[in-house]
C-alpha cells in the first residue's frame, strides 16, 4: 500500500523547478489535466501531451507557448482503444524525437456518469477499465527503458477517494481506481530497484467536468479548484532530497 501523506501546501517551487526535464502528460485536456500541464511547462520542462482530442490539445500548445515556455509535443492517442504496441510506438517516437524522458504523470480519466451495474455494456466497461487502469501499465511498461536512462525518474498517478467510488453506481470507473490504487503501489515497489520514485496524488472533491457527470447541480465555487492541486503534482515531479517513494498525497477536504 502506498504511504498517506496530508498535503500541508507549503511547496513554492522555482521557476526552473522542472527546467531541463522532459514530462509525458497524459490527459491534458481535462480540467486538472490543464492546470497540471500549465504547472509543469511553466517550471521550464518540455511537455509530451498524449491526448485523444487534438484540437484541444492544440489550444493547450498555443497556451503554453504564449507564455513563452518549452514547446510542447502533442502524441495523439486514444487511450481507452490503444494497446502496449501502440505504446511502445510512442515510446520509440519520443526517443527519436526528444531524445529522452524523465516523468509520466497519470492524469487522464474516463467517467461517462453513474449507472447501474446491471445495465453495465460490455464494450463501455472494457473502454473504460483500458483507460482508467490499463493505460497507465502499458505507458510505464513502454517507457520504462527511457526512464531508466534518466537521472531523476519520476512516475505520479492521479487516484480517487476509494470510500466514495466504491459506493453503488460508480461501475467500471470504481473497479478501474480501485485497482489503480493497487498498481500504483506495486510499481513503487518494483520500480524502486530502478531508482524510479513513484507516487500518486489523491484530488479531493475538484471543479472538473468529471466531477459534474456524477454531481449535478453542485456549486462549483464551493470545491477545490484544480489550480490548487498542482502544487502537489510539482513536489512529486521535483528532484529535491525530501522525496521518497511510495507515496500517497491526499488534501483536506
Amino acid at each position: 500500500m502506498l504511504t498517506v501523506t496530508l498535503w500541508r501546501d507549503t511547496f513554492r517551487p522555482a521557476a526552473d523547478h522542472l527546467a531541463g526535464r522532459v514530462v509525458l502528460l497524459t490527459g491534458a485536456t481535462g480540467s486538472i489535466g490543464q492546470a497540471v500541464a500549465q504547472g509543469v511547462a511553466g517550471c521550464g520542462a518540455t511537455l509530451i501531451i498524449a491526448a485523444r482530442h487534438v484540437k484541444a490539445a492544440e489550444k493547450l500548445y498555443d497556451l503554453i507557448t504564449g507564455h513563452g515556455w518549452p514547446e510542447p509535443i502533442i502524441y495523439p492517442v486514444d487511450l481507452a482503444g490503444a494497446s502496449l504496441a501502440d505504446y511502445e510506438q510512442m515510446a520509440d517516437a519520443i526517443k527519436t524525437e526528444v531524445g529522452a524522458l524523465d516523468a509520466v504523470t497519470h492524469v487522464a480519466a474516463d467517467f461517462a456518469g453513474l449507472k447501474p451495474l446491471e445495465q453495465a455494456g460490455a464494450e463501455a466497461w472494457e473502454r473504460t477499465l483500458t483507460a482508467n487502469l490499463s493505460a497507465a501499465q502499458w505507458i510505464n511498461q513502454a517507457v520504462l527503458p527511457l526512464l531508466r536512462e534518466s537521472d531523476q525518474p519520476r512516475i505520479v498517478f492521479t487516484l480517487e477517494d476509494l470510500h466514495r467510488v466504491s459506493r453503488a453506481y460508480w461501475g467500471a470507473y470504481g473497479v478501474g481506481k480501485a485497482a489503480l490504487s493497487a498498481l500504483a503501489a506495486m510499481t513503487a515497489s518494483e520500480f524502486e530497484g530502478y531508482g524510479i520514485k513513484v507516487n500518486a496524488v489523491s484530488p479531493p472533491p475538484t471543479a472538473s467536468n468529471l466531477r459534474s457527470r456524477a454531481y449535478v447541480g453542485e456549486n462549483p465555487a464551493e470545491l477545490h479548484t484544480p489550480e490548487a492541486l498542482v502544487p502537489a503534482y510539482l513536489y512529486l515531479l521535483g528532484s529535491h532530497d525530501r522525496l521518497i517513494t511510495g507515496e500517497a498525497i491526499h488534501f483536506e477536504s
